[in-house]
């Protein structure tokens, strides 16, 4: 305001000043366009170097003489196995468990994640192999995540169910990257394009980032003295997050009624932070000590979900299919137990018999293809490769840390 007065009262000439201020302003602009363009090249050469095979499904079919299961991918970011959280947390998971193989489940107790990362994780198990055999991009010096959204988007596992007859449905995650907003049914708890881009409805999280590390905080800081109605409020980040995962949990126990074949493909980000749940389900803020914070909401989604499984096997008309998997353990374990996982499988029909204690991610829907439509996949290595961020393919193999595991 100061600066403005000035330039008012000021009889200077500011031609030259204006004209600097906007070759500055071009140059401003023309640097991010410069990223987008060469990100976007980057994309096309990538398809084009990598393009989408067309699978051969000559072998898969639809069982015969009965309806096709439904199938249920259900994805928990970051649970950890059981052993992990009784010896790096003191949480005894056990009860959990038991529930989930009272309910028919296969629990894996030795089982680990491919990959320490959720991305690069989904697309190894959503495309029944290892990343390295997915591009020739992936490689060891290599820190591009192009073409990963593609796999996860586009995968075999879908093209594979969805050429059989499958409808795929799929949950806005606030994550592009699992988001498959091309799915035959998109669900989002919010109807609108500009609801779902959070520009409207409040606050989001980089407006939150924003007030909070610039000159904004002093807005933010004053706020307190307005109305409470006149307030912003810097939880709606946290609650909208927390809006999604309830809005999964509630539209899951629907689905049976969908007709067809589906297949059902929720990336739920939770036991992973943002901390949004108390363990009794009550809103909770981002703040909370890490520890406390993850436990709880195991606890809270321990609760629901087993609640939420049972309206889904009650509910359906035929048996289920049903992947309960995390895409890596606890983000703060070490590389030793960071890629123990919650792996349990509802595979009816004498699929659980085709289970065993140490399988991983990469091989669940090889399994699947093999026992239930005919598939002829063979079963790869059971192996877990642990990689940092900014290295994500300079792979470092993590022995199980679980006795008595192969």
């Amino acid at each position: 305001m100061l600066g403005v007065w000035s330039t008012l009262r000021s009889k200077h000439d500011f031609h030259k000043t204006t004209q600097v201020l906007n070759l500055i302003a071009i140059v401003a602009l023309i640097l991010p366009l410069i990223q987008i363009g060469v990100f976007g090249v980057r994309v096309i050469a990538t398809r084009i170097e990598n393009p989408k095979e067309e699978k051969d499904l000559e072998n898969l079919f639809l069982p015969s003489g009965e309806l096709a299961p439904d199938i249920y991918y259900l994805v928990l970011d970051a649970y950890a196995r059981d052993d992990t959280l009784l010896e790096e947390f003191g949480y005894d998971n056990q009860v959990f468990l038991d529930q989930l193989e009272n309910l028919g489940f296969y629990v894996a107790t030795c089982s680990q994640s491919n990959y320490a990362q959720t991305a690069i994780s989904l697309a190894t198990s959503l495309n029944l192999n290892y990343i390295g055999e997915l591009g020739d991009q992936f490689k060891p010096e290599s820190t591009t995540r192009t073409g990963i959204a593609d796999l996860i988007h586009q995968s075999e596992t879908r093209h594979i169910l969805e050429s059989l007859g499958y409808s795929s449905i799929a949950f806005e995650t606030g994550f592009k990257i699992t988001q498959w907003e091309d799915a035959d049914i998109f669900l989002s708890p919010r109807g609108t394009a500009l609801e779902k881009a959070q520009v409207i409805g409040g606050l989001n999280a980089f407006e939150v980032m924003l007030l909070r590390n610039s000159a904004g905080l002093l807005l933010a800081d004053g706020a307190i003295l307005l109305p409470k109605y006149l307030r912003p409020d810097f939880d709606n980040p946290q609650k909208i997050h927390r809006e999604r995962i309830i809005y999964v949990l509630e539209q899951l126990q629907t689905l049976p009624d969908v007709a067809g074949p589906k297949f059902v493909f929720a990336h739920m980000v939770i036991p992973h932070p943002p901390y949004v749940f108390e363990a009794d389900g009550e809103f909770v803020d981002y703040d909370k000590k890490e520890k406390e914070g993850y436990l709880d909401q195991i606890t809270y989604l321990n609760t629901v979900l087993i609640p939420t499984i049972k309206e889904i096997i009650q509910n359906s008309s035929t048996n289920p299919i049903i992947i309960i998997q995390s895409d890596h353990g606890a983000i703060n374990s070490p590389p030793s137990s960071r890629m123990n996982i919650l792996n349990a499988y509802m595979l009816p029909a004498g699929g659980n018999y085709q289970l065993y204690e140490n399988i991983s991610p990469v091989n669940t829907f090889r399994l699947i293809f093999n026992h239930y439509f005919g598939g002829s996949y063979d079963l790869l290595d059971d192996t877990s490769y642990f990689s940092v961020y900014n290295r994500p393919y300079e792979f470092t193999v993590i022995s199980n840390s679980r006795e008595g595991c192969p």
